[in-house]
C-alpha cells in the first residue's frame, strides 16, 4: 500500500519536471540559466505544484494511518473482552462442576424413613427415590387428587430433605440464568449449553426428585424453576417435564 504512494508521488515529480522541461526548453527554446534569480523561480514552480500534492498524499497517508489504528485498538480491546469472557467462563464452570459434585455427595446422603410391615426401614439415595415414586405412583392409580400426593411427601419428608435437595438444583440453574446472562457479555446460547450440563450430569433419579417436587409441592425454588423458560426449552429437548407423575 506504502509503495503505491511513493510511486505516485515519483510520478507526480517526473511529470512536473518534464512539463516544465517541455515547456522552456523544447517548445520555447530556452536554455540552463546562469542567473541564480532563475533557479529560484524554478523551485518556486516545483514547490507551487508540488507541496499541495504532497500535503494531500501525506494527509491521505495520516488519514490511512489513523483508521488501521483505530481498527488495531479495536482489535485489541475485542480480544481483552474475550479473554476476560473466558476467564469468567472458567471461574464459572469450576464453581459449577463442584456444586454437580456437592450435589451428588448430597444425593448419597439422601435418606428418607419408611414404614414397612410395621417396621421403620431407611433407604438412601436412588432407592429412596425410588420407593418415593412407587408410592406416588401408587396413590396416583387410586386417586386424581394432587393433594393426597402432596400430603404423602410432606409426612415421608418431614426432615425436608426433598426440599433441600431441590434447593440445590435450582441455585445451580439460577446461578447459569444469573451469571451467563445477556448483561454479562454471555448468549442464550451460552446457557443453554450448560444447562445441558447440568442435567446431564445430574443423576437421573435425582431429576426425577426434582420433576416431582416441582409437580406436586410449591417450594419458592420450584416455581423459580417452572418460570424458567429457557430452561424449561432445554428440559423438553430432553424429553424431561414437570408432569412425570
Amino acid at each position: 500500500m506504502i509503495n503505491r504512494y511513493v510511486a505516485a508521488a515519483t510520478l507526480l515529480l517526473v511529470s512536473v519536471f518534464a512539463s516544465y522541461l517541455f515547456q522552456f526548453y523544447l517548445k520555447l527554446g530556452y536554455g540552463v540559466s546562469d542567473d541564480p534569480a532563475v533557479w529560484g523561480q524554478l523551485g518556486d514552480y516545483f514547490g507551487g505544484l508540488l507541496n499541495p500534492m504532497f500535503s494531500f498524499i501525506s494527509l491521505v497517508l495520516l488519514i490511512k494511518s489513523l483508521t488501521l489504528q483505530n481498527q488495531a485498538n479495536q482489535d485489541l480491546r475485542s480480544e481483552i473482552s474475550d479473554t476476560r469472557k473466558s476467564e469468567r467462563l472458567r471461574s464459572f464452570e469450576a464453581q459449577l462442576f463442584n456444586m454437580i459434585d456437592s450435589q451428588r455427595i448430597s444425593l448419597d446422603a439422601f435418606k428418607v424413613e419408611f414404614e414397612e410391615r410395621g417396621v421403620l426401614v431407611n433407604k438412601y439415595g436412588a432407592d429412596a427415590i425410588i420407593k418415593i415414586e412407587d408410592d406416588i405412583a401408587y396413590l396416583r392409580s387410586e386417586s386424581p387428587d394432587i393433594g393426597r400426593v402432596t400430603a404423602y411427601l410432606e409426612d415421608v419428608d418431614s426432615a425436608d430433605r426433598v426440599f433441600g435437595v431441590t434447593r440445590v438444583f435450582y441455585n445451580m440453574v439460577r446461578m447459569i440464568t444469573d451469571k451467563l446472562s445477556d448483561s454479562n457479555g454471555f448468549s442464550m446460547e451460552d446457557r443453554r449449553s450448560h444447562y445441558l450440563t447440568l442435567i446431564n450430569f445430574t443423576d437421573f433419579a435425582l431429576l426425577r426428585l426434582v420433576m416431582m417436587s416441582a409437580q406436586f409441592m410449591e417450594y419458592s425454588s420450584t416455581e423459580y424453576l417452572k418460570s424458567n423458560d429457557e430452561f424449561n426449552a432445554v428440559l423438553n429437548e430432553v424429553g424431561l417435564s414437570y408432569n412425570l407423575y
